[in-house]
């Protein structure tokens, strides 16, 4: 009888240490799951306008160089709220210049044709039709909604072909000036936000009173140019959406045939400083649909002017909001290889070249509200 006691007993105790053994490698694997980077739920706080510049930061992590990708639709109860993020998104991804994107303008024909609205739901097998004529191979597409007193803005990312969802990001974007007039709510005053991304948390402040915009007036511009190409450029007070604003008007005259270039620059000692203190710089444009280019020189790319940058896409009669994150800029192939140090910057340059969007000829740009963050 005590034998067979035993016996038990040790089959049981087997029995609990398979178990046992069983149950760690099932959280084992259940914790190496846990680890592995969530690509569809990325969660962070900020304004509208720089939920839609780290969406673009995002999405370029998630899809190839070069991707075909169209701006589709927004969901939204506010009409006017989602042609506004469908718009500036897509200046966000151009002025990135990693993705290629689909010509629109057959998009409107398609829209009636299939009779759905930018502002409202569209099925995925919809979405890959439409893709599909257009030509692309990503759609990016999403919401925005009220939870609270915060909005949720969701992009996605869905492959053309397959259907396959190539990434999603979720971002709580808190209510400031332009937010309530898109949406045509009251602005109940700024306040404060804890980003959190990648686990390092800062405040931001999304207060207009708190924006450190440049005076042009006082930036001491020069202009600069090759021999067959001109350049001039005033500052001055317009009216612009109905809002008088200090402008930086710049006209020139690029020449063909040769590398052709033409650029206003500062070098004005206060500004460095600025621009040293800071993490990117925004502004708005008034141009002709040419392209043009931000440099930002460093004492280190001074002697080549090799010196890093970013695209700047203008509408033809249209203001464009563009934003350069620091951690956007890019150096040219040619001249000295240098890491991009904000601590060293000597001036602030907008230039076009011959290879630029839009190529030789004449163009006109009015630069105006920029803020350096």
């Amino acid at each position: 009888m005590k034998k067979r006691f035993f016996s038990a007993v040790i089959a049981v105790t087997r029995g609990y240490r398979r178990g046992y053994i069983g149950m760690r490698k099932t959280l084992m694997v259940c914790m190496a799951i846990m680890c592995i980077p969530a690509f569809a739920f990325s969660q962070t706080t900020a304004t509208l306008d720089k939920a839609l510049n780290d969406s673009t930061v995002y999405l370029k992590g998630r899809l190839l160089p070069k991707t075909k990708v169209v701006i589709l639709n927004f969901v939204s109860d506010w009409p006017k709220l989602s042609d506004y993020i469908i718009e500036e998104l897509i200046g966000y991804i151009v002025n990135e210049g990693t993705f290629t994107v689909v010509d629109r303008n057959n998009l409107e024909i398609i829209r009636r044709e299939l009779n759905f609205q930018l502002s409202g739901e569209v099925s995925d097998e919809t979405a890959q039709s439409i893709g599909k004529k257009l030509g692309a191979q990503t759609i990016i597409s999403g919401a925005i909604t009220t939870i609270g007193n915060v909005y949720r803005l969701r992009i996605r990312a869905i492959s053309v072909e397959t259907a396959q969802i190539q990434g999603m990001q979720n971002v709580d974007v808190v209510q400031d000036s332009r937010l309530a007039a898109l949406t045509g709510t009251a602005y109940a005053g700024p306040v404060n936000v804890t980003t959190n991304t990648h686990r390092a948390t800062t405040t931001v402040n999304t207060s207009p009173s708190n924006a450190d915009y440049l005076i042009l007036a006082t930036a001491e511009w020069e202009p600069n140019t090759d021999p067959k190409s001109t350049v001039s450029f005033t500052v001055n007070r317009e009216n612009i959406d109905g809002r008088e604003r200090e402008v930086l008007n710049v006209n020139q005259k690029l020449a063909s045939g040769i590398p052709a270039w033409a650029e206003v620059f500062t070098r004005n000692e206060a500004l460095a400083q600025k621009l040293t203190r800071s993490s990117g710089i925004r502004f708005k444009v008034l141009g002709d649909g040419k392209g043009w280019q931000l440099l930002l020189p460093m004492k280190e790319t001074d002697a080549d002017s090799a010196f890093h940058r970013a695209a700047i896409a203008t509408k033809k009669d249209r203001v464009v909001e563009i934003d350069i994150p620091y951690a956007q800029l890019k150096q040219p192939s040619w001249g000295k290889r240098a890491a991009f140090n904000k601590n060293n910057i000597i001036g602030l340059y907008f230039v076009r070249n011959n290879d630029s969007p839009g190529g030789a000829g004449n163009s006109t740009i009015k630069i105006f509200d920029i803020e350096i963050y």
